[in-house]
């Protein structure tokens, strides 16, 4: 089990996330850091739960960060995104998350803004993400990949929702966090984050579901 924590330039906030969950044993959290961040040096210094592992990633953006993830750690039974901006309010949920989402399903909490309409931080079966082929299509550098993983469960009949696993969403797209300068570089990392998603949706998605469908049907015979 593998669940993905990205962080930029807040080696201070991210602490309210660290001391809300009792981190377990199960699960490896990965914390992928930007090796070009300016405070790099203040997350090394700091002490992780132990099931945690720091990863420092040359490429910016969630996108190309859960793909290189991905290649260092291929095997996984199930990957699921975290963020330094959403503080977990049910203890064991990731682990609950993780029997949801099996070998082939999409698990998500609910952050109380989108609810069931959106996969934000899902688990994603390892022989799913295997059989896609990626965690982030390689077209979208940080905006829209709980999007693409929402059509992706839709078209599969995949999505399997929790709305008792809840989470708290600090975010100024909520009101609940201001606007600093991370949210800012995350914008403009995806000025045209809607057309490439729906580029993507066209061109790639059809191929994505009947690639996932044909390995499916290897493992699991009709």
């Amino acid at each position: 089990m593998c669940w993905i924590l990205t962080s930029l330039g807040r080696p201070d906030r991210i602490r309210k996330v660290v001391d809300s969950y009792a981190w377990g044993f199960e699960s490896q959290v990965i914390l992928a850091l930007w090796s070009g961040d300016a405070r790099l040096r203040e997350y090394l210094r700091q002490e992780w739960p132990e099931n945690w592992r720091v990863e420092t990633i040359s490429l910016r953006g969630n996108g190309p960060t859960y793909n290189k993830i991905l290649d260092r750690y291929p095997n996984e039974r199930c990957y699921g995104f975290l963020a330094d901006d959403a503080i977990l309010d049910e203890q064991g949920m990731l682990r609950q998350l993780e029997q949801e989402a099996g070998d082939w399903d999409v698990a998500y909490a609910n952050d109380k803004h989108w609810g069931a309409r959106l996969p934000t931080m899902p688990c994603l079966g390892g022989d799913l993400v295997r059989a896609v082929g990626y965690l982030a299509p390689p077209s979208l550098t940080h905006w829209a990949i709980d999007n693409a993983w929402g059509v992706i469960g839709e078209r599969l009949g995949a999505l399997r929702y929790r709305s008792d696993l809840t989470y708290t969403h600090l975010n100024p797209v909520f009101g609940t966090a201001p606007d600093d300068s991370t949210y800012q570089w995350a914008r403009n990392l995806s000025p045209e984050w809607e057309r490439v998603y729906r580029s993507w949706m066209v061109n790639e998605l059809p191929s994505v579901i009947e690639r996932v469908k044909a390995a499916h049907a290897e493992v699991v015979p009709c």
